[in-house]
């Protein structure tokens, strides 16, 4: 090869990172079993009793067998990553490419759980629509959510709402203030706002049914008990590849999610309306 036609290759340190969204599970689920799960297949139980009857008293006293209400959720979900790092490219990069891209794969794997819980809106009891959502609706949409969980008896301060940052807009441009939670995904952190009378969080992961243009969000609201998670990353490991000088790097993340109280769940689908005028 010629002086002319060599081409250096110069490595750097940094890896391109493609942009991380806000992980919500751990801040809306309930996460009480979690250190109890070991492996997929486990079941964890929720204890439970129906709430007495009360019955006008006119001289006898009547006693009612306690009924169990208690339910049960498995942990049914896994996913996995299984990537392959050469020595040569390791060396040349001069960084840690199996670790920073394990952390990666960690992330992108809690990541496709938030993405599972969020589809759980078809288990909710209560429901709200705006199908023309816009600045002049967004606040009375947002106050009809917040009444559907008052009028079952979730106090403000145990309310949560999970929104897509095209609502989060609509409710910046209506004069709602937002903060940033920090170290939330140990990166950044969690945009949210509770000057509304209870915690909104803004995530990608809300489910859109309608297009990129005329987004149709499925935006859930509830109760911090109304959905019970437990999740663990049960293997994370390094092995050497036969046949090749390649490090292969694999995990694997098993998760259980489950609504234990539709009754304290609420499902508003927002239909997104431009703006005509602010």
């Amino acid at each position: 090869m010629s002086v002319a036609q060599f081409v250096p290759q110069i490595w750097t340190t940094k890896i391109l990172r493609t942009l991380e969204d806000n992980l919500v599970a751990k801040k809306i689920c309930n996460m009480d079993a979690e250190g109890e799960i070991k492996k997929a297949g486990d079941t964890v139980y929720f204890n439970g009793l129906a709430d007495p009857t009360i019955t006008a008293y006119t001289g006898s006293v009547s006693y009612e067998g306690l009924q169990d209400s208690g339910l049960s959720m498995v942990i049914d979900q896994q996913n996995y990553f299984a990537f392959k790092v050469s020595d040569i490219q390791k060396a040349q990069a001069n960084v840690d490419l199996k670790g920073s891209q394990a952390a990666r794969a960690a992330y992108k794997l809690k990541e496709a759980c938030d993405t599972n819980i969020m589809s759980l809106y078809g288990d909710a009891n209560l429901t709200v629509t705006d199908a023309s959502c816009d600045t002049a609706s967004i606040l009375s949409t947002m106050g009809a959510i917040q009444q559907e969980l008052a009028q079952v008896n979730v106090p403000s301060s145990d309310m949560w709402t999970v929104i897509p940052p095209w609502v989060q807009l609509k409710l910046k441009l209506a004069g709602v203030k937002f903060n940033i939670n920090e170290g939330i995904n140990g990166t950044g952190g969690m945009a949210w706002t509770n000057e509304l009378g209870f915690d909104v969080y803004v995530t990608n992961q809300v489910v859109n049914t309608g297009t990129v243009a005329v987004p149709v969000s499925k935006v859930m609201a509830g109760s911090y008990s109304a959905i019970a998670f437990a999740q663990q990353i049960i293997e994370t490991e390094s092995l050497r590849l036969e046949g090749s000088f390649d490090t292969g790097v694999r995990g694997l993340h098993v998760f259980g999610r489950k609504v234990v109280r539709p009754d304290l769940l609420c499902t508003a689908t927002l239909t997104f309306a431009a703006e005509s005028a602010i």
